[in-house]
């Protein structure tokens, strides 16, 4: 128990009680004395009892007794079954719990308090007009209208009935105060109406659209029954996609692909049919969709002929691909500007002049371009874009973070025509080659003219380099020239040999006779091996040299002058020390879905291979191997973004993905988050507030801003709102750097389009935004929404479906009772004056 002070000051009136003796003390009348103190003290009483009062004390004073307001949703979704079931509940829990008060309130787009669970029942029994709207759910209403069915100074104790589907209202709102007002909410899952009804639940869009592309849109159809339906989606009338497919209980996603022929704002109509469906209110839903300009692509391909299958893929999802070879790459900013992204595909670093990557660069990090760069074997090591101004750029460098053991064989022409400077110039290349080889690698040579000899068998380099020296110095040149022995015996030495990179190195300068190179080639590509070739001299079977190097995915070489050899065993060496790809099946694992969200890799193919790569420090790994080797990295530089797919994109690596359904929206996903870095001149959204009663909070959000993203200040854009038929011109004030809003507040049944039409602006012509509220929400007869509905207990600190005990235990607590004592205070005062009234007219303690 305590006491309360509503107005303290008041207090101070009690300065007055010493006047009252003072007076007293002078008084003239001729009261015996002890009737004259008696007459001050009842008159000190008044005045300290009116002080009191005017103070407006308010007595606090601890109360168990426990009052109980019943929620039960009525609305449409509900079935009455369900709601005769929680009548029946109710009145089970106030028959054992014996609350010291109680209510019902049934509600559904309004709350309207019942007599008793008779009447709750006679309520859901009417299907015409009744005196509570079943047409929506609205539980904020609802749980402000019960808190004030509360009796006070009782323990409060909500129970909620209702399925967890409202339809307009804040619910986190509600639930803020009932845990500021210490309220426990307790809850009982309702079940749906039951029809055998079909309707569309949902429509998922990607994040962003562009006209004429493919797109994938996602209907969610509910059924309550196993029935054949057809989706359809419209647009102002017209069919953009249909698909016919048969439904199964629940919620069946549906893909629809889609087109849009034009940029700007489109209403969307997801459509359901099917046989005998009961209900026809849930089987549209309407919802606006942004249609943006189609982003611009610059697609540079390092093989042309296979550029068609990313150019065919990225104009489907509703980009302008155009195509070009590497010598096509711009070389000034303003041929780049009209692109929104840069795709370079499998191009050689010789290719690309520093003074093109660095007008790219710029183009990226300064105007915020989007540049993604796709593997193959033409971008790794030396001759590669290791430590290159591209791979600044990049979220990924182009090396190896492992050192695989590495097998090399070199097969090397030692006939007659190889006499003088070329045998010379062989031995000086062999030599070279061993020289940059690390002590771990194993190294052999086989030697070979009409017949071979193993000059050197397959060994460790570190510890026989002095006796590899001694053997390259001895190859001497004789017979002629037979090549298909020397090749297949290294084939067999690297079968035996334990090594991640086994690679073979083929020099001849002459001519052999004819046999099956191709199969052979075959069986040592099947087992991990490569091969690469050098034609010495003009004399040599180059073509034949070529095919082998071809067929062995190695690289071939036309050397014509001797000279040029050791240069070229130097490199085969380093290459095959830390090859820059990996040829062999490899499984896409998603790491961060980010932007990919909507891809199913589940039924992605393996790809073939993939160029080396480290992920930087700083970078987003999304796709990675099951080997953890990064596949996809992602980052922002600059102004822009960049991003690597270490695979191909074309018929090589990715031969599989390219039958992949996901293949297209796979790089569009990509292509189209890279894009998304350009800066709009100006940019229209508009926040739609939940409804609350029969009103709803619009803003509209005007961005405004300058190319390099410099936001654009001190603007006065005007807007114009159509909601219902009810036009308003707005100034959209500024709130921001670069940011402007225009508030209102408007019907909630009403369809809302925000247009941004200022004649002073002309970037802004074209710009609008659509709502359009959901008249089919109520009648879409899913199950409770039990993940809800269990957080609403949970926060307020309520139960799951509570017995009468449950309740009761939480009732036990006490709950401040608060009274008011003014008004007896004043009764007793004016009691008290009374009395001071009868002691000025009788003399008392007198005989």
């Amino acid at each position: 128990m305590s006491v309360i002070w509503t107005t303290p000051a008041a207090l101070w009136l009690l300065a007055l009680v010493p006047l009252v003796w003072a007076a007293g003390k002078f008084s003239r009348t001729n009261f015996n004395p002890r009737q004259h103190l008696l007459q001050t003290v009842v008159r000190s009483l008044v005045l300290v009892v009116l002080a009191v009062a005017l103070a407006r004390p308010v007595l606090e004073v601890g109360s168990s007794r426990v009052s109980v307001v019943y929620l039960v949703d009525v609305s449409y979704s509900v079935s009455s079954r369900s709601v005769q079931e929680a009548a029946t509940r109710i009145a089970d829990l106030n028959g054992t719990l014996r609350p010291d008060h109680f209510r019902i309130v049934a509600f559904a787009r309004h709350a309207q308090v019942v007599a008793d669970g008779a009447a709750l029942t006679q309520l859901v029994a009417a299907e015409g007009q009744t005196e509570v709207d079943r047409s929506g759910s609205d539980l904020d209403a609802a749980l402000a209208a019960a808190r004030a069915e509360l009796a006070p100074g009782h323990v409060p104790r909500l129970v909620l009935f209702s399925d967890g589907r409202p339809t307009t209202g804040d619910v986190s709102a509600a639930v803020t105060q009932l845990v500021s007002a210490g309220i426990p909410l307790h809850v009982f899952p309702l079940a749906p109406r039951e029809l055998g009804d079909t309707w569309v639940e949902a429509l998922h869009l990607p994040l962003r659209l562009a006209p004429g592309g493919l797109i994938a849109a996602v209907v969610d159809v509910g059924s309550q029954r196993e029935t054949s339906a057809m989706v359809e989606i419209r647009a102002g009338g017209k069919v953009l996609g249909s698909k016919a497919v048969t439904l199964a209980q629940g919620t069946t996603p549906v893909i629809v692909d889609i087109a849009v022929d034009d940029a700007g704002a489109v209403t969307l109509e997801a459509r359901v049919t099917s046989a005998n469906d009961p209900l026809e209110q849930n089987n549209v839903l309407t919802q606006s969709a942004w249609v943006a300009p189609r982003p611009r692509v610059l697609y540079v391909e390092g093989t042309p002929a296979s550029a068609r299958y990313l150019s065919a893929a990225l104009d489907q999802s509703g980009f302008d691909v155009e195509t070009r070879a590497v010598a096509g790459l711009p070389a000034t900013a303003e041929d780049l500007a009209q692109f929104d992204v840069v795709v370079l595909s499998d191009l050689a670093r010789s290719a690309l002049p520093d003074p093109k990557i660095a007008v790219l660069a710029n183009w990226v990090e300064q105007s915020g371009g989007g540049l993604l760069v796709a593997g193959g074997e033409s971008v790794f090591g030396e001759d590669g874009y290791r430590e290159s101004p591209l791979e600044r750029l990049l979220p990924v460098t182009f090396e190896r973070k492992d050192e695989p053991e590495v097998a090399l064989i070199m097969v090397l022409d030692k006939s007659w025509s190889m006499a003088g400077t070329n045998i010379e110039m062989l031995r000086v290349s062999a030599q070279a080659a061993v020289d940059v080889m690390k002590d771990e690698h194993t190294l052999g040579i086989v030697t070979f003219n009409d017949s071979l000899e193993w000059t050197l068998p397959p060994r460790q380099v570190g510890p026989n380099r002095d006796a590899i020296r001694r053997a390259i110095a001895g190859i001497e040149p004789s017979g002629h020239t037979l090549i298909f022995p020397a090749v297949e015996q290294a084939y067999q030495a690297l079968q035996k040999v334990k090594a991640r990179a086994k690679h073979v190195l083929l020099l001849s300068d002459g001519r052999s006779y004819p046999d099956d190179y191709e199969t052979l080639i075959a069986k040592m590509v099947a087992e991990k091996m490569t091969v690469s070739s050098v034609a010495m001299g003009a004399a040599a079977d180059r073509e034949l040299l070529q095919n082998i190097a071809k067929w062995g995915k190695g690289r071939s070489y036309a050397a014509d002058d001797p000279k040029d050899v050791p240069q070229i065993f130097v490199k085969e060496a380093k290459d095959a020390a830390t090859p820059g790809f990996d040829e062999k099946l490899l499984k896409p694992v998603v790491k961060h879905a980010g932007f990919l969200a909507g891809i199913d890799f589940s039924r992605a193919p393996q790809l073939r291979g993939r160029t080396a790569t480290v992920l930087k420090d700083t970078a987003l790994e999304l796709i990675q191997t099951e080997e953890e080797d990064p596949l996809l990295a992602f980052w922002p530089i600059g102004a822009g973004r960049a991003a690597v797919f270490a695979s191909d994109v074309k018929d090589r690596w990715a031969a599989d993905w390219i039958r992949w359904r996901g293949y297209g929206p796979f790089f569009s996903a990509i292509v189209r988050e890279l894009a998304g870095q350009r800066f709009a001149p100006f940019t229209l959204d508009m926040q739609v507030a939940p409804a609350r009663g029969v009103s709803r909070n619009v803003t509209v959000i005007v961005d405004a801003r300058e190319p390099d993203g410099r936001p654009k200040n001190l603007l006065r854009p005007a807007v114009r709102v159509d909601a219902g038929g009810i036009v308003r011109d707005l100034v959209a004030r500024q709130v921001a750097p670069g940011r402007y809003e225009a508030r209102l507040t408007t019907d909630a049944t009403n369809e809302i389009t925000a247009s941004l039409l200022d004649a002073s602006l002309p970037a802004t012509a074209g710009l609008s935004r659509r709502f359009v509220p959901d008249a089919g929400a109520e009648y879409r007869f899913r199950a409770p929404d039990d993940a809800l509905l269990a957080s609403l207990a949970a926060s307020t600190g309520g139960v799951v479906a509570p017995d009468a005990d449950a309740l009761r235990r939480a009732g036990t607590d006490s709950r401040a009772a608060r009274r008011a004592m003014w008004p007896g205070l004043v009764l007793f005062a004016l009691l008290t004056w009374a009395g001071d009234l009868l002691l000025r007219r009788v003399r008392i303690f007198e005989r």
